[in-house]
């Protein structure tokens, strides 16, 4: 039985482990299942559900052309939201007082990565589906980051209801703001810090330790490893890193995407056979777009799926309660 805290060495967060609490009564009710109809579907067919004229297009693998190659066949299409949460105008937002309060405006981009199959996503994609999707991620971040209004892009994809998707079809998000998410900044600051006082960078550490543990590694190839970390905030937590240091998400080469293609969509099917399909959000974290280096930062994917709703404890303190110890999450993961 586990039943302790540990701090994160980036974050600083506390999370407190109580490997008891898995054997608490829950009810037994399935959760309810996010499913619309392919015909009312908003994504089927986006342009003429309004989404608007595509930014970007690919067709099996092959970036196209939408007015010179497009003859309404595609496979992921990059789109503005059509609601979007922050507004894309010509002047960046600007910062004012309120009282005591700061404001700025919410200027950024906010777009949708859309694939075409309506009843597939990750978990039943092959590796160069992904590939593709990755690909798109990276057209539009590098593309957005040559915006000087952006302090941060953030690529996103939540998978059913309880990690709020909305709208059943297979898509995820890129959104821009001016100001840095308070996790990234911890996140930054916090393997700054690190790295001043040790002179070694935290994530290089925590990924040496972890390949030499080999308990909590799920997978690896030539270029990234998947492993549960240490301080996992929800039980199964899955973060990829590539296994060479860099900052930013940009900066993966061609020749890596693959790698990390494949990384995702195996995780995503672990997950899904050991979960039997949970609902799950993953997201990119990447060095802020400020023009500082950030060297001493690692860029990596979180992966991490619903299964426990918040309470009073995390509400009221900002921490975690796991009950899961991540050596068993990796070891079930792994065997799968």
């Amino acid at each position: 039985m586990l039943n302790e805290f540990r701090q994160d060495l980036v974050s600083g967060d506390w999370v407190l482990f109580s490997t008891e609490r898995a054997n608490k009564p829950v009810d037994s009710k399935e959760r309810e299942k996010l499913y619309q109809l392919k015909e009312s579907c908003l994504f089927e067919d986006p342009q003429v559900s309004g989404q608007g004229e595509p930014l970007l297009v690919y067709l099996n693998g092959k970036k196209i052309s939408w007015t010179g190659d497009f003859n309404g066949e595609w496979t992921t299409q990059v789109v503005q939201n059509k609601y979007p949460a922050v507004q894309h105008g010509s002047v960046c937002g600007s910062t004012r007082s309120c009282g005591p309060f700061q404001i700025v405006d919410a200027s950024g981009f906010h777009e949708l990565v859309i694939t075409k199959d309506h009843d597939r996503s990750f978990a039943q994609f092959n590796n160069n589906e992904t590939e593709e999707v990755i690909r798109a991620y990276l057209d539009r971040f590098r593309e957005i980051s040559k915006d000087s209004c952006n302090k941060y892009v953030l690529i996103f994809h939540n998978h059913g209801s309880l990690a709020g998707a909305s709208i059943y079809h297979n898509h995820s998000q890129i959104l821009s703001m001016p100001v840095l998410p308070p996790e990234v900044l911890r996140s930054v600051s916090g393997a700054e810090g690190y790295y001043l006082k040790n002179k070694q960078k935290v994530h290089d550490m925590m990924i040496g330790e972890t390949l030499k543990e080999k308990k909590r590694v799920v997978f690896e190839n030539d270029k990234f490893i998947a492993f549960c970390p240490y301080v996992s905030k929800t039980p199964y937590e899955v973060r990829i890193f590539p296994k060479v240091s860099s900052p930013s998400f940009e900066n993966i080469s061609n020749e890596d995407v693959p790698y990390l293609a494949e990384s995702l969509n195996i995780i995503i099917r672990k997950l899904h056979k050991v979960l039997d399909d949970p609902d799950y959000n993953f997201y990119i974290h990447t060095a802020p777009i400020d023009g500082n280096s950030h060297d001493y930062y690692h860029w990596h994917v979180e992966i991490v799926p619903k299964v426990g709703v918040f309470g009073g404890f995390e509400l009221g303190t900002d921490m975690y309660i796991n009950n899961v110890d991540p050596d068993e999450s990796a070891e079930k993961l792994r065997n799968v």
